[in-house]
């Protein structure tokens, strides 16, 4: 593993802030795109079975890149023509309007609260079968919404419309708003860091979502040089076997 670079917090800052500057690209490099491709493909092999997909990505703390990851998980979909509906359930720390440049809308939190029609909240993006969901005004409830009646009829609804579903959702070990989303899913990805999440945040993250009978699909390593082995910035394995070591988490194949 790679030594924890001088002035790691102040680029890691910076690198949040341009963060939709990362967001796939024709500039994007071969290997970062094929990362992605093989992410896609571990996911479509994971949550089999017909018809519309809902997928959850979280994290065990904030920072670790799990909106940009989702946002990219989504283009890789988008690409290969199916249509991908990416849904901001972080009513508390909302990334995906900063992703995309949409600002000041009506979004999840309007709709559940039946202050906004589905159609008015839904928001095409500049990537071809694209659309996406932003959270909305930033609500005194927010896990309450989530578990409403009305976030169910929502994603039966998007169901009849999009292949699949991706719902960005706060850190797991911060609330428990990704551990109620996901009754609604057929899958959760966590996002984890390199030099950020530390061992026990991360196993603290699996050991809620375990308890709550979440399945797990997946981890990414997010924060790796292509010198450590990654792909121009993760790994994506399953979660299968995995084992802890230097305060980051590695999951490998079963």
């Amino acid at each position: 593993m790679t030594k924890k670079p001088k002035n790691f917090t102040k680029e890691l800052d910076k690198k949040l802030r341009d963060d939709h500057k990362r967001l796939l690209n024709k500039n994007t490099s071969f290997d970062v795109r094929e990362a992605y491709r093989e992410m896609r493909t571990n996911v479509m092999f994971s949550v089999t079975g017909s018809g519309s997909k809902t997928i959850a990505v979280t994290s065990s703390i904030a920072s670790e890149g799990k909106s940009t990851t989702n946002f990219n998980l989504g283009i890789t979909f988008a690409e290969m023509g199916a249509k991908v509906v990416i849904v901001d359930c972080d009513l508390r720390r909302p990334n995906v309007g900063r992703l995309v440049g949409l600002h000041k809308k009506k979004g999840l939190s309007n709709y559940l609260i039946n202050d906004a029609e589905l159609e008015s909240v839904i928001h095409h993006t500049d990537f071809e079968n694209l659309d996406v969901v932003l959270a909305g005004n930033i609500p005194p409830n927010p896990t309450e919404l989530l578990a409403s009646d009305n976030m169910k009829e929502l994603i039966d609804t998007l169901k009849g419309t999009y292949d699949y579903i991706l719902l960005d959702t706060p850190p797991v070990t911060v609330v428990t708003d990704a551990a109620v989303i996901s009754k609604l899913t057929d899958g959760m990805i966590i996002v984890t860091r390199q030099f950020i999440s530390e061992k026990p945040l991360l196993k603290d993250a699996i050991s809620k979502l375990k308890f709550v009978d979440a399945k797990i699909i997946g981890v990414v390593l997010n924060g790796v040089s292509a010198s450590d082995g990654g792909y121009g910035g993760y790994k994506y394995k399953y979660y299968k076997r995995g084992y802890y070591k230097r305060g980051y988490y590695r999951a490998y194949y079963k």
